[in-house]
């Protein structure tokens, strides 16, 4: 076979933080976030790995640490899979702003809709894994990384229009394969069941 096998995985749960001197939230994982990250790493462990990839936030390298120990692969960061505002002074999961707040949180993916950021994010996101896939015919490469980036890529291979919105889970995966002529296709969306308690 020579298409690339692409997984996407969402970083783990990471805590949720507002800096004090507006500098960027860059958060880690909570001890939760921690434990989905080792069952992520042991499940991916099944199958051969050939590159392991990272946005360069912390969440998403604390994540990719496990499968890191297992593997013996070293990191690579691509700043092509932050997410949307890696620049923000804080970080509130799409979980917890919809459990305090359900009228915000339908405004919060109101905005994330209309966001005029996602043209670019889009650009980059396809830009760098279209580039990945063709580095790596045949191979397997994860990428760790964050739900809108999922969002973006997920909507690019089923060919949805900007406003479409696919919701990824903590720590979940998200596989996809990409021809040695450039044909996307969709293996798995979400798989979460590997995670040792319910998301």
């Amino acid at each position: 076979m020579d298409a690339v096998e692409l997984i996407l995985v969402r970083h783990a749960e990471a805590e949720n933080v507002v800096t004090e001197d507006d500098t960027p939230a860059d958060p880690g994982l909570t001890s939760r976030g921690s434990a989905q990250a080792e069952a992520l790493a042991h499940w991916l462990a099944r199958e051969p790995i050939d590159r392991v990839v990272s946005s360069p936030s912390r969440r998403a390298r604390e994540t990719a640490g496990p499968t890191l120990t297992r593997t013996g692969l070293e990191l690579e960061i691509d700043d092509r899979f932050c997410e949307i505002d890696p620049e923000a002074s804080h970080y509130l999961s799409i979980e917890e702003e919809r459990a305090r707040d359900h009228g915000k949180f339908r405004e919060r993916i109101a905005a994330y809709q209309a966001d005029p950021r996602i043209i670019a994010l889009s650009s980059r996101v396809e830009e760098g894994l279209s580039e990945w896939a063709a580095r790596m015919p045949g191979g397997r490469v994860v990428i760790f990384c964050h739900g809108g980036v999922v969002n973006v890529w997920t909507r690019c291979v089923l060919g949805m229009t900007p406003g479409f919105l696919f919701e990824a889970q903590n720590a979940s995966s998200h596989r996809y394969l990409v021809s040695r002529q450039g044909t996307r296709g969709i293996r798995s969306l979400n798989e979460t069941a590997y995670l040792p308690y319910p998301i």
